[in-house]
């Protein structure tokens, strides 16, 4: 009795142990059917399981669960294989282990991982919708259906990013998060391998965020955008100081114009007003009779001439400058004026 006891114990045991090693060896990562990869993920099952996910950077490396899932991811995003039957690729199921990957490490579902408390599951929250979508039953059908969930928002997806990137062994999942949000804005076309090299998403060096608005690459050229954005507002700010000083140079210089014609209209204006100002005196001057009792004569070529002054009442003349009966007979002159003198005399 206790022999056939013990007998039925070991056969449990033998059971036991078959079972445990053929479910360890379904366990792995899902890939293509017929894909160059399936080595390389240690599987052929239809789905991948949390048994082969790690959340912590360093486990990626230094542990084998972590540097096999590592292993098998790059060779699917890298490999350019699809399935004629099934239409499955190797870098669709290479972007849903990073998915499953987030899910589990980040909301703990379809199976808690690792017990980890940190603050980025807040951030992180109304993302979970969307990343779970459908994770328990992948198909071609629904490989990237849930990339139009309302709640995949890219500044949430920012905000979870910044905060992954903070940390100290968990920037791994916000490079997760931003390769799936590449793939959502700029699906990789059927047999071509993935974009974004997998060397740069298992990297602490965070990924440049996907814009949505470019023609179909990451910001890569990051930095010379930087660069535009903080030139371009200083360019401005150049030009409108400039054009502003211009203007003032010249509304000043106008003014000072204007001023300076407004202060000469009105000297002038004054001047003319003012009853003070006269010629110059030049005396009782009689351009026939000369000054005071002065008196004039003509010559005998009929040039008249002025000559000498004098203070009214003491004009005397003695002697006439020409004689006068010549003078009266070349100008037929008679008893005038000068005649009248020549009497007197």
């Amino acid at each position: 009795m206790l022999g056939q006891s013990s007998r039925s114990t070991m056969i449990w045991a033998s059971a036991f142990i078959v079972l445990n090693c053929l479910t360890s060896a379904v366990q792995g990562l899902s890939t293509s059917p017929g894909s160059p990869c399936e080595d390389v993920c240690h599987r052929t099952a239809t789905n991948t399981t949390s048994n082969e996910i790690v959340c912590k950077d360093q486990l990626f490396s230094s542990t084998t669960k972590g540097s096999n899932f590592e292993q098998c991811v790059e060779c699917q995003l890298n490999s350019d294989y699809v399935d004629s039957k099934s239409g499955e690729s190797d870098v669709n199921w290479g972007l849903y282990n990073l998915r499953f990957t987030l899910t589990s490490c980040l909301f703990g579902y379809p199976q808690q991982v690792v017990n980890m408390s940190s603050p980025c599951v807040v951030s992180c929250q109304s993302l979970d919708s969307a990343l779970e979508y459908d994770i328990t039953e992948p198909s071609t059908l629904n490989f990237n259906t849930w990339c139009s969930a309302s709640s995949f928002a890219d500044n949430v997806i920012d905000q979870c990013e910044f905060c992954y990137n903070l940390t100290t062994n968990q920037v791994f999942m916000a490079n997760f998060l931003e390769a799936l949000r590449f793939d959502c804005h700029f699906r990789t076309p059927t047999g071509s391998s993935f974009a974004i090299s997998p060397a740069r998403i298992f990297t602490q060096e965070l990924l440049p965020s996907t814009d949505p608005s470019s023609t179909g690459t990451p910001k890569s050229g990051g930095v010379k955008n930087l660069t535009l954005v903080i030139a371009l507002p200083i360019l401005g700010f150049v030009i409108l100081v400039c054009g502003t000083t211009l203007c003032c140079f010249f509304f000043i210089r106008w003014r000072r114009k204007r001023a300076r014609k407004q202060r000469q209209s009105s000297h002038l204006h004054a001047r003319w007003n003012d009853t003070t100002i006269s010629t110059p005196y030049r005396g009782d001057w009689d351009p026939q009779y000369g000054m005071g009792q002065g008196f004039g004569f003509a010559d005998n070529d009929g040039r008249e001439q002025d000559v000498g002054f004098a203070k009214p009442g003491f004009v005397e003349i003695t002697e006439p400058a020409i004689p006068l009966s010549n003078f009266n007979q070349e100008k037929g002159v008679h008893d005038g004026y000068y005649g009248g003198l020549a009497h007197k005399q």
